[in-house]
């Protein structure tokens, strides 16, 4: 691991001593490569209460349970190749979700990086309880690590998916952001339950992406179409989950989504639809909050 400047922009990494622990910090390395971040690996311990067997994380500050933790961290640390920047964390909170969005907000965080639970059949992603927690609360994108399918190399492209309408300046915003400080193609994907956009449609949901963030920003998305780097298409299907199941994925890509429209003072709130999406989809997911500070990159 090397040493960050000052002035480095950072990843919270919630970690376990589990698959899905070692899952977020596999997508994290490969975020962090691409972006030049530099990654806050932190494991939550709960304030009080007893270590139980069933616990993945001891819940005591004696001193066995300490070193635990501290053993754990530098396992943990240790799976950091030399050229990402990343250094450990252990927060005591009431629980990890809360934990987690406190170091995140301690430290400036772009984003939280966690991993989901094990696959069951024809889901990518299962929300356990600390997601779930995060999606509901959350003030900055939390991004979710796909169970045994986290190395995704190099980021090759961001997909952005949304209904008919864009109606999610801080999801198309972010993306735009974000594939532009990544030098990666950008797609913008509407999800819709008839045969197709409309150009006219075509023609708003490219409008609105290239006025996004003032004239700097405007002018590199315009330059991002004018290429061909940036692209808007739509996928049809029967509703939006069979939709989405149809998208074609590269290796390496990474989707974007947006929080619900009731997400309250610019937090994450997961809504049914992206629900149906997290079913489906195989590639590891950010999710936006609607009023989003940030992308996952450093501006």
């Amino acid at each position: 691991m090397s040493q960050a400047p000052a002035t480095a922009r950072r990843l919270v990494v919630g970690y376990i001593a589990t698959d899905r622990g070692r899952d977020a910090i596999a997508l994290a390395i490969s975020m962090a490569r691409s972006a030049g971040t530099e990654l806050i690996i932190t494991i939550v311990r709960p304030e009080a209460s007893t270590f139980t067997a069933g616990n993945s994380i001891p819940q005591d500050g004696s001193g066995i349970v300490s070193q635990q933790l501290e053993d754990w961290l530098d396992e943990a640390l240790a799976l950091v190749p030399d050229d990402v920047t990343a250094r450990g964390v252990i927060h005591t909170s009431s629980n990890e979700s809360k934990g987690l969005m406190e170091v995140a907000e301690a430290e400036g965080a772009l984003a939280i990086v966690i991993g989901a639970r094990a696959t069951t059949l024809m889901r990518s992603f299962r929300i356990g309880t600390v997601a779930t927690s995060l999606l509901h609360s959350s003030e900055v994108p939390v991004v979710l690590a796909p169970a045994g399918n986290s190395d995704i190399g190099p980021i090759s492209r961001i997909t952005t998916l949304f209904g008919a309408r864009p109606g999610a300046a801080a999801l198309i915003g972010a993306a735009v952001q974000s594939a532009d400080a990544l030098d990666v193609d950008l797609r913008l994907l509407s999800l819709i339950e008839n045969d197709g956009l409309g150009e006219d449609d075509t023609a708003e949901i490219q409008e609105f992406a290239e006025e996004y963030g003032g004239a700097v920003l405007a002018a590199r998305a315009a330059k991002m179409f004018e290429s061909g780097r940036a692209v808007v298409k739509s996928q049809a299907g029967a509703d939006i989950e069979d939709a989405a199941a149809h998208v074609d994925f590269q290796p390496g890509e990474i989707a974007f989504i947006g929080s619900s429209r009731l997400g309250r003072g610019g937090r994450v709130f997961i809504g049914a639809r992206a629900r149906r999406l997290l079913r489906v989809l195989p590639v590891p997911v950010v999710v936006v909050p609607r009023r989003a500070v940030s992308a996952i990159t450093p501006p």
